[in-house]
């Protein structure tokens, strides 16, 4: 678990120090040393997977286009979202225990240094509460996409994606030859570094909060259907050069509910249960087309992705109970294809996401994500549209569908 999740995270800190150029692959893909050699031959074997059929992620690209089509959403998705306060103090009394418990993958100087990022996040959230409040509601005429400049948009993309195969496939083709190049040597990096690298060396980042409506399945079990709380936390979008590569992490809330296995009917209001919670680092190769309206750039990218499933399976009216949890987290390689574009004093882009991997502990079970993604930018404020699928067992026996609509803002 902690191995791959380095991993992650490493490529995510370290990718950004110099800028993300095709030779600086030698320099960088050799933090990929903390898996073994069956775990970098499976990663590799799941990502051409994903390059070969990049066709699917081009035709969920008719739904970014819808999203950004369709304008704004009708009511603020931030609303009421200082309640999720509660949660914050629950979740860092949780991580700072999960860290204790686990002293021989962590040692003191690390877990002061992920509670600290925690806490910076945490500070950031209070400071820029208003802000992620208020700003959809205060900007919304900002925020909207001309039509005419998305329909160009739109015809452009339609007009290049046939090129994105080739990008996709060298991109594949220069991380491979050096990704089996390196050594089975271990090569942890140690986590007050990676959080020091995610915090200060990864450019502008931006913390926000929406809703997510979830509908959640558990083999035989009744599906789980609500709305939850969203926050999200991690690099801001710039779409502005050749290369770049960006992290994002996020985790969804809902409060009190009613048990829908008849284990316990009782109403509980104490605390939050998690829901859904994931991350992902996508190192991206953005070349510019024709666009009279602007600057248009096509997006290709590879990377990683991480996804956790959290509803409690016991008795869900006691989220607080560590022993009602039952998080399951799938890790795998992932493959992104979309646009952005820079019109005048807003920015917009879309994209599609195809993650494939295992399950962490239980190899045998897959793991398979996709998300379609859209969004806007206007000065420091970014509004977000997201529809995925995540699966962690045969046959969507573990499985959540999910659609979300976040405000961030700008915090560096």
């Amino acid at each position: 678990m902690k191995k791959l999740l380095t991993t992650l995270l490493s490529l995510g800190a370290f990718f950004l120090v110099n800028s993300l150029h095709a030779q600086d692959l030698k320099t960088h893909l050799p933090l990929f040393k903390s898996l073994n050699k069956g775990e970098r031959v499976q990663f590799l074997a799941n990502l051409k997977d994903l390059t070969n059929k990049v066709h699917l992620a081009d035709q969920l690209q008719e739904d970014v286009f819808k999203d950004l089509r369709n304008g704004l959403p009708v009511t603020n998705p931030t609303e009421g979202i200082d309640s999720i306060l509660q949660a914050w103090s629950v979740g860092r009394t949780e991580l700072s225990a999960i860290l204790l418990r686990n002293q021989s993958e962590f040692d003191s100087l690390e877990i002061a240094a992920i509670m600290g990022g925690y806490d910076q996040a945490n500070s950031s959230w209070l400071q820029n509460l208003k802000a992620i409040q208020g700003g959809f509601t205060d900007f919304k005429d900002s925020l909207q996409v001309d039509p005419n400049t998305l329909a160009e948009a739109e015809a452009t993309y339609e007009a290049a994606s046939n090129t994105m195969q080739t990008n996709l496939d060298q991109q594949y083709q220069d991380f491979t030859n050096i990704f089996l190049s390196t050594s089975n040597q271990s090569n942890e990096r140690p986590w007050d570094v990676i959080v020091n690298k995610l915090l200060n060396d990864f450019g502008a980042l931006e913390i926000g909060a929406g809703l997510q409506s979830v509908f959640a399945t558990y083999y035989d079990e009744a599906p789980d259907s609500t709305t939850a709380m969203l926050v999200r936390f991690g690099s801001a979008p710039d779409y502005n050069q050749l290369w770049g590569a960006e992290w994002n992490a996020w985790v969804s809330f809902k409060g009190s509910s009613t048990s829908q296995n008849s284990e316990n009917l009782s109403q509980n209001t104490d605390g939050f249960q998690s829901l859904l919670a994931g991350g992902n680092v996508s190192f991206q190769y953005r070349p510019e087309i024709p666009f009279t309206k602007g600057v248009m750039r096509l997006i290709t990218g590879v990377g990683a992705n991480v996804g956790a499933y959290m509803p409690a399976r016991i008795n869900p009216d006691k989220p607080a109970s560590f022993n009602n949890q039952g998080k399951t987290t799938g890790f795998g390689p992932e493959v992104r294809l979309g646009f952005a574009v820079n019109a005048g004093k807003i920015s917009f882009y879309g994209y599609s996401n195809h993650s494939k991997g295992y399950v962490l502990r239980c190899p045998d079970y897959p793991f398979d994500s996709w998300q379609v993604v859209s969004g806007i930018q206007w000065q420091a404020l970014h509004l977000r549209m997201l529809h995925g699928h995540t699966n962690w067992a045969v046959g969507d026996n573990r499985s959540a569908n999910y659609n979300e609509v976040s405000m961030s803002v700008r915090i560096k």
